[in-house]
């Protein structure tokens, strides 16, 4: 019986001990605009943001973009237990 909180998704490589950090970044998903990164913490743990643009009206310079003022925010995070089975990713999320 599959965990509700199980995700398969294909995957494009096969080797045993790889980092998956990239191919879980592209394949997880994701609301509207929002980005993910993905980082391996150890053996078949990763940690998974989401980040969404924030909301520049407040500041006292709207005006400002790129590096010079921090946009973005993380609005998920997630640990994630990762197994690659048969050519698929295999996901179990730790957290919620």
């Amino acid at each position: 019986m599959a965990d509700e909180n199980d995700l398969t998704v294909e995957a494009t490589s096969t080797s045993g001990n790889e980092d998956l950090s990239q191919e879980i970044a592209r394949s997880i998903p994701r609301k509207g605009q929002e980005q993910v990164t993905c980082r391996r913490v150890s053996g078949h743990h990763y940690r998974c943001n989401w980040w969404s643009l924030h909301d520049t009206g407040a500041y006292d310079n709207p005006g400002m973009t790129a590096s010079l003022v921090t946009t973005s925010r993380i609005c998920k995070s997630q640990f994630l237990h990762v197994t690659k089975v048969a050519g698929n990713l295999k996901i179990k999320e730790l957290t919620r």
